[in-house]
């Protein structure tokens, strides 16, 4: 796991797939964050499970897949 740096404003990405049909999935969602550890804990905490699997967010570090955010909060949540 690369180190991300928990302070960094991030942006939360997701295709809200709970809510629509399969054949009419369009554009994706997104939502700013001034840290990271808020973006990771917003995925995890408030997105449905089906959109949590959409998700990464974006940071000045690069891309966190969701594989990521998953380990990044198990270490947020054990503080």
């Amino acid at each position: 796991m690369a180190k991300w740096d928990l302070d960094q404003a991030a942006t939360a990405l997701w295709i809200p797939v709970a809510e629509l049909p399969p054949d009419q999935i369009g554009g994706g969602q997104s939502k700013i964050f001034d840290e990271l550890r808020s973006a990771v804990l917003f995925v995890m905490d408030e997105l449905l499970p089906e959109d949590r699997g959409t998700a990464m967010i974006q940071t000045d570090q690069g891309m966190v897949s969701i594989e990521e955010i998953e380990k990044l909060y198990k270490k947020i949540k054990s503080k």
